[in-house]
């Protein structure tokens, strides 16, 4: 089963959401990621949402639930659960800003 833990970071002025400039068929998402071996969930989704927008040591996540759905893909069977968040920010953000990944959890070069 693949486990994947999403953010939705909120100000007044709306939902956080990042692009990947180098992957432009990348849908805009919220930032999350691939729970980890052993790893609790809430634990996922903090270190995601960190590593994806470099707003570090964030709390006040609120379950708001989960899903779970399967999919083929490359003729191979997938399990998925996704646990969502809801994050509240501060409303001094600014509206945009560059960051990149310096651990990615696919492995490889940091994704800018």
């Amino acid at each position: 089963m693949i486990e994947k833990a999403l953010v939705y970071g909120t100000t007044s002025r709306g939902l956080l959401v990042f692009d990947e400039p180098d992957f432009p068929e990348v849908p805009i998402q919220v930032p999350g990621g691939t729970v980890e071996v052993g790893e609790q969930m809430i634990d996922a989704a903090r270190r995601g949402f960190g590593e994806e927008t470099g707003l570090l040591d964030r709390t006040g996540f609120r379950l708001l639930g989960d899903s779970y759905r399967t999919f083929e893909r490359d003729g191979l069977h997938h399990d998925l659960h996704r646990t969502y968040f809801h994050l509240p920010l501060e409303e001094d953000l600014p509206d945009g800003w560059h960051h990149f990944e310096t651990t990615p959890s696919g492995g490889g070069a940091p994704a800018l």
